[in-house]
């Protein structure tokens, strides 16, 4: 019992901070979240919204990353989760997972699975890593205080990208 308390407290708190990160520049300001075994963050003004993960309708004849759709507020999103997409599995379900909505400005409903959320960073904080980014979407590396290493999610060039784009499963000859 005590578990979900300490949950609700911190998806108030997590909420609590996007509102007031909106009241002020947030150039800086980036949402932290895991996907398969990678630290990833977002810009926040980049992201709409992060909820618990609500019933998902899966697509027939749609790869395994894409999960399928959900109705949020009643509007359709499509659902992918990025830990299979990068190739590092599907993401198991649990209390944790979320969905990481980019913002409405992009003008797609999608929604990113991700395996929990890490809060908000400051990249002003963080060392850039040399070397491109592994992925055509990811912005840049950086490394926090600790040595850990994190991934800079582009909203802008996934929505974009082909290959994320693509969700119809490739049928073998």
């Amino acid at each position: 019992m005590s578990k979900k308390f300490n949950l609700r407290e911190f998806q108030t708190d997590l909420s609590r901070q996007i509102q007031a990160a909106a009241t002020r520049d947030n150039s800086a300001s980036r949402l932290g979240f895991r996907a398969g075994s990678i630290n990833w963050m977002v810009p926040l003004a980049d992201t709409e919204e992060v909820i618990p993960v609500p019933h998902l309708v899966a697509i027939p004849g749609s790869r395994r990353w894409f999960r399928g759709v959900a109705n949020i507020r009643g509007n359709l999103y499509a659902v992918s989760d990025l830990s299979d997409f990068i190739g590092q599995g599907v993401t198991p379900e649990h209390a944790d997972c979320r969905l990481v909505i980019p913002h409405h400005d992009f003008g797609i409903n999608a929604a990113l699975l991700v395996r929990g959320t890490l809060g908000l960073k400051n990249i002003g904080q963080y060392s850039i890593l040399p070397g491109s980014a592994p992925y055509a979407w990811a912005a840049r590396k950086y490394a926090d205080d600790a040595g850990g290493e994190w991934q800079e999610l582009d909203f802008s060039l996934l929505l974009n990208d082909n290959a994320f784009m693509q969700v119809e499963a490739q049928l073998n000859s």
